[in-house]
Parts: C-alpha cells; sequence; structure tokens
C-alpha cells in the first residue's frame, strides 16, 4: 500500500515538474522573441535546472542568447551538450557550424552544415549559409551545386537566387548571371544589390543603355552604395568623361571616405587634363589608402600628375612613402 501512494505521489510529482518546465521554457521563448534576453535567460536556466540539463529546447535557447551577447565559447559549449542529448539534433550542428563560419573555420563549418542537412534534407538556411562558406573558401563548383539544391526546394529564395547568379558572373557564366539576376528581381524588383548586379551584366553583353538604367535605379534605391557610383562613372569615362566626373563626385557627396572613388576621379580629370584636380583627388586617395602608391605609380593614366611638385612634395613630406 505505502509502494503504491508513494509510487502515485512520484508520479504526481513528475507531471507537475512537467508542467513547470513547459510554462517556464513557453515563457522563455516569448522573452526571446520580444527581445528580452535577460528574463529569457532565467527562464531557460530555470528550465535548465529542472530538468536536470536534459531538456534539449532549454539548451538551444542558452546557447542562441549567448550567441546574441557574443559568448562564442559559452555557445559551443551548450550546442555540444544539447548533442551529448541527442546526437541528430539539427539545431545543434547548425548552430556550431554557424560558429565556426564566423570564426573562419568553414573547413568545420561545411562539415557541420553538411550534418544538419543530413538529418533535415529540406533545411533552408543550412543549405544557404553550406554553399556561402563554400563560396568564401573558393569552392565554387559546391557553391553553386548547393544553391542549386536550394532553389529546387525553394525557387523563389531571393538571396539564393543573387549570390547564385553573382558566382556565375564571376565564373563569366553570364547567360545563367542574367537568369538568376532576373528571378532576383521578380522576386524583389527594389533591392538595390539586383538592380546594381543586373547593370554589371548588361555591361558585359554591351547592352549600355540598359546598364546605365539600372545603375541609375540602384543608386535611387541606395545613394550609399559607392560601386554603383563608379560602374556607372566608368561607362561614361571615354565617352563623356565630365559626366562621369559629376557621377563620381556624387558619390564621394553621398559616401563617406570612400578612396577608389577619388582615385577614379583623379584618373578622370587626368584624361582631360585638370592636372590640379587629379592630384589634389589622388593625394586624397592615397591618405585614405596609403597602399594605392604602387599602383599610381604604375598608372599610365596619372604619369602627368606624377611629375607635378605637388605631388613629388606630398609624397616627399609623407615618410610612410618615402
Amino acid at each position: 500500500m505505502n509502494i503504491l501512494i508513494s509510487n502515485k505521489m512520484r508520479n504526481s510529482e513528475f507531471m507537475n515538474n512537467d508542467i513547470e518546465i513547459n510554462k517556464a521554457l513557453e515563457k522563455a521563448e516569448q522573452a526571446f522573441e520580444e527581445n528580452k534576453l535577460i528574463k529569457a535567460l532565467d527562464l531557460y536556466n530555470k528550465v535548465y535546472k529542472l530538468s536536470k540539463g536534459n531538456d534539449v529546447d532549454a539548451i538551444i535557447g542558452l546557447a542562441l542568447i549567448y550567441d546574441y551577447l557574443g559568448k562564442s565559447e559559452k555557445v559551443k559549449e551548450y550546442y555540444k551538450e544539447a548533442l551529448t542529448i541527442d546526437e541528430y539534433e539539427e539545431r545543434a550542428y547548425y548552430g556550431l557550424a554557424a560558429i565556426y563560419d564566423d570564426e573562419g573555420n568553414y573547413e568545420k563549418a561545411i562539415k557541420l552544415y553538411n550534418k544538419a542537412i543530413y538529418i533535415n534534407p529540406n533545411y533552408h538556411k543550412a543549405y544557404f549559409f553550406l554553399a556561402n562558406a563554400y563560396d568564401v573558401s573558393g569552392k565554387k563548383i559546391s557553391a553553386i551545386e548547393t544553391y542549386e539544391k536550394l532553389l529546387r526546394l525553394n525557387p523563389m529564395d531571393f538571396w539564393a537566387n543573387l549570390n547564385l547568379g553573382s558566382i556565375y558572373e564571376e565564373e563569366n557564366q553570364n547567360n545563367l548571371a542574367y537568369k538568376k539576376f532576373s528571378t532576383a528581381l521578380k522576386i524583389d524588383p527594389n533591392n538595390y544589390l539586383a538592380l546594381f548586379n543586373m547593370g554589371v551584366i548588361c555591361y558585359k553583353f554591351n547592352m549600355l543603355k540598359k546598364a546605365i538604367r539600372f545603375y541609375e535605379r540602384a543608386i535611387g534605391k541606395n545613394k550609399d552604395y559607392e560601386y554603383s557610383y563608379l560602374n556607372l562613372a566608368v561607362i561614361y569615362k571615354y565617352i563623356d568623361t565630365k559626366k562621369g566626373i559629376k557621377i563620381l563626385s556624387k558619390g564621394i557627396n553621398n559616401c563617406i571616405n570612400v578612396d577608389f572613388l577619388y582615385y577614379n576621379r583623379s584618373c578622370f580629370y587626368a584624361l582631360i587634363n585638370e592636372e590640379n584636380n587629379a592630384c589634389e583627388d589622388i593625394i586624397k586617395a592615397l591618405e585614405l589608402y596609403p597602399q594605392f602608391l604602387k599602383y599610381v605609380l604604375e598608372d599610365e593614366e596619372l604619369e602627368s600628375i606624377r611629375e607635378l611638385n605637388s605631388f613629388k612634395e606630398f609624397i616627399k613630406k609623407e615618410h610612410r612613402f618615402v
């Protein structure tokens, strides 16, 4: 009789404990969604203690919070702990991969992303960041294959289309790049990067009027993106140099201390024999980025600028260039 009572009491304790864990877990998730990180941290710790460290959701929650707080070693500990409880916990593999990815340890990240995908073949985010890890580590073929797999799962993934198009463009597979950028623009017609990339492809296809329109639209959507000004100005470099200078000047005014815009405007000024303006710009470019000196000394367009006394005096005065 006593044993039965004892068992009933124990079962009741477990039920009450489970109810308390579920309530705390629900509150923790809500606090996390509301960006109340300290409250969420306290609640996840409560669940962790109540479950004696066996609640995977609480451990994953703790890892996510410490990730937000920039405590990467702590994050790794929690994800690894989650995997000791459940070796098929895809979120832990993905989370660990993301940490190693941020650290530039792409080899480890790639292995872990692949483990997450093995467990969940429909893990869209894992495919996306796996493809990116392949890309930045120079494994372009694997990156292409992974993005294509993701797009078979979700053809309307904007960033997958855009990133894959960029790789195709880098690999000079321009027809494929054009198709991916076109799809990206159908998904989001106002994204400045998609507009910019279409400008790049149109320029490669010698469709200059279209390239100009895309670059102008890209600038209209994001006036702080310096490469739109550069690429647009380059189109005008030899056909309307003064217009190119105006575009570069607009970029310099809208973007803060962009060294290569000064460098390029210097070259444009040199083309129309405005040597003083060219010299001022190349000095500004060198002040912002001294490593340009190597290119300045070899650039044929700047030959006359290198002979100016003002340029020579600047180089002589600046000990870092001597």
